[in-house]
Order: structure tokens, then C-alpha cells, then sequence
């Protein structure tokens, strides 16, 4: 692929650049040269939450890194790769970026970019996709053997612990260790060998901290209150939380099995895995409906002069499980718990 070389349309005046090389140079370069270069420095280890060297917000943002490409997240000012990142922060055009960025990796930016060149980043670049994709695997690996012997470690958990005390919830098929932290098993069904292991756990804290294991597998992954012969039924609930879970099951007698996806952004792919095992079972998602926190997302987009989206959307809770239940042919209920109730015997 012949060499993209890009010039001030308007004047022509500025020197040539291969934005094409540049960009293809950096990679592998940004957390540790190009953004120190900018003027960008992180307070913590870059994949960790931390201030945002933007919107200077606490603990919103973060830098993964992915591919290489200096790919990072905030709450507040969206997500993006190393370069829009170095833009946004210096304020610079696209060819005054591109030029610090070749700056700061000694880049010639100027000098016609040899197909040797290309071949030797492009060979790197494939090699660091393979590097992060064993790391990720092996992460997976460790955190799933810590979370069986963390699991087999544990004792059963009894109804007096101050989480739930404090939700007004039982123990169902709980363990707790030995700093009082409840267990939740995260269990993931694998459609190509019809297995379900253990992947990974959940912990709450007395004062109601949450944490996955680092590295393990979330997305897909699920706890299931209530017994196997429940499923005979033919009716399925999803829902987030423990906390919801366990409320739901209780509204409904101990009757019908209730799966818990831990958070919002997990309803699809966990209800995805649902239907795969049952394909003829009604699903029905219990919804938590974040509405006051939808209202005043919406209007701080408004006090900053942003163009607000649909409330929905700022609803994570009832947002996603309409996806979720769109996507695997559900039903979305958002639980009154004084007043729930479910025709079971609905087709």
C-alpha cells in the first residue's frame, strides 16, 4: 500500500508528514515515551483508576493500553486511543500532533518511510496482539484456580453478616473467608464443550465493597440462586446484584431460580448464555431502575452545554435490560417487591 502523505490543504506551507508512519511508530510507545513527551503523567500505574490528565476528575480515568495504541476510559470525557488523547490534552492540530509524536520516538517524520519499515511495525504489532492475548488467557487461568481454592477455602456464609443485614437478605448458597468477606461463585458456561466452570468469585465486604478477582473472566459469568430442579418450570429471572437476587427469590416463594449477572453491562451476555442452555424457557429480566441517577446524568450534559441522549440511556439498570432481553427474545420487569408478581404458567 503506497505511503499516505498528508499537507496543509489551505497553504502547503508546512513540511510533509506520513501520519500513516507516525501512527504505525507509536504504537508500543505511548504510555511509556510519547505521553511523558505531552506533558501527560499518570499518578498511578496507567491501568489503574486514577485522575483524568483532562477533566481532572478523580478516579474516573484510566489507561488499558490495548494493541499497543494507548487506548484509555474516563466517565466524563469518553474513551479513545493515545493519539486522540495526546490531542485533546496538548490542544494541537492533527499535523502538530503527529509531528510531537514523531519527536518523541525519534522519528524522522519527513523522510520517505521504507517498506522494510512497515513490514518490521506491522510484524511487531502482531506480535504484541499475540503477547496480550496469552496474557489475558493465563490471567484467566490463575484467577479461575484462585477462585476454586478461595471457593474450597471458604465456610458457609450465615444470615448475620452485616451486608446482609444490612439488605435485608439471606444467605443462599454463600461462603464467607476469613477476613468476613462473602464469596460468590461466578460459574460460565462454555457453549462449544457444554461445560459450566468456575471462573471466577465475587467478594463483598462487610462495609460493601465489591471485588472480581484481576484478571478473571466477567463478561458471561453468573450466579445461580435456587435449585437445579427449579428449571424445570420453564420460567428463568435474571437480574445484577446479589442483594436484587436474593429479594426476587424470596418474592417469588423460593420457586423459581434467579441468575445474578453482578452488573448492568453484563445482563446481555449472561442472558445470552441462558438462552443458549434454554432455548424454550421464558427469561424475564428484573431491571434496577436508576432513574434518579439518569436524572441528574441528563442534566449536568445540560448544565455543560452537551446535547442530552434519552433518559433511557443514562438508565443503565433498565437500558441494558431491554437489550438484554431484546437480544434473547425476554421479558423486562422492574421488581416492586411489595407488590411482585409473575404468571408463572405464561407462555
Amino acid at each position: 500500500m503506497p505511503s499516505v502523505i498528508w499537507r496543509d490543504i489551505m497553504t502547503d506551507k508546512r513540511t510533509p508528514l506520513d501520519f500513516e508512519a507516525i501512527r504505525a511508530a507509536a504504537v508500543g510507545n505511548y504510555v511509556s515515551t510519547i505521553f511523558p513527551a505531552a506533558g501527560i503523567s499518570f499518578s498511578k500505574p496507567a491501568h489503574q483508576h486514577q485522575s483524568c490528565p483532562m477533566c481532572g476528575g478523580d478516579d474516573r480515568f484510566r489507561c488499558d493500553d490495548k494493541r499497543g495504541e494507548g487506548t484509555w476510559i474516563c466517565s466524563q470525557c469518553g474513551a479513545g486511543n493515545g493519539f486522540m488523547l495526546v490531542q485533546q490534552y496538548t490542544d494541537l492540530d492533527v499535523y502538530e500532533t503527529n509531528k510531537l509524536i514523531a519527536g518523541a520516538i525519534g522519528l524522522d517524520a519527513t523522510s520517505e518511510v521504507t517498506d522494510e519499515q512497515r513490514t518490521q511495525w506491522q510484524s511487531q504489532q502482531v506480535e504484541r496482539e499475540a503477547a496480550e492475548k496469552a496474557e489475558k488467557r493465563q490471567a484467566r487461568i490463575d484467577a479461575a484456580s484462585r477462585a476454586q481454592s478461595m471457593w474450597d477455602n471458604a465456610k458457609p456464609t450465615t444470615d448475620d453478616h452485616l451486608y446482609l443485614l444490612r439488605k435485608g437478605v439471606s444467605a443462599i448458597g454463600l461462603r464467607q473467608d476469613t477476613n468476613d468477606n462473602l464469596i460468590i461463585p461466578m460459574h460460565y458456561y462454555n457453549t462449544d464443550t457444554k461445560q459450566t466452570t468456575l471462573v471466577n468469585v465475587q467478594t463483598i465486604a462487610p462495609d460493601s465493597e465489591k471485588l472480581f478477582l484481576k484478571g478473571g473472566l466477567v463478561s458471561g459469568a453468573y450466579f445461580t440462586i435456587g435449585s437445579a430442579a427449579m428449571f424445570s418450570g420453564g420460567v428463568i429471572l435474571i437480574c445484577e446484584g446479589y442483594a436484587t437476587g436474593a429479594t426476587v427469590f424470596d418474592a417469588m416463594s423460593y420457586s423459581l431460580p434467579v441468575i445474578v449477572a453482578f452488573n448492568a453491562h453484563n445482563l446481555i451476555p449472561v442472558a445470552q448464555s441462558i438462552r443458549a442452555q434454554y432455548p424454550d424457557h421464558r427469561i424475564i429480566i428484573c431491571a434496577d431502575d436508576d432513574s434518579a441517577t439518569a436524572i441528574k446524568m441528563r442534566d449536568k450534559d445540560i448544565a455543560d452545554g452537551k446535547e442530552p441522549k434519552l433518559l433511557v440511556e443514562y438508565n443503565a439498570g433498565i437500558h441494558k435490560a431491554q437489550q438484554a432481553a431484546i437480544n434473547v427474545a425476554g421479558e423486562v420487569v422492574t421488581p416492586s417487591f411489595d407488590t411482585l408478581e409473575i404468571d408463572k404458567d405464561a407462555a
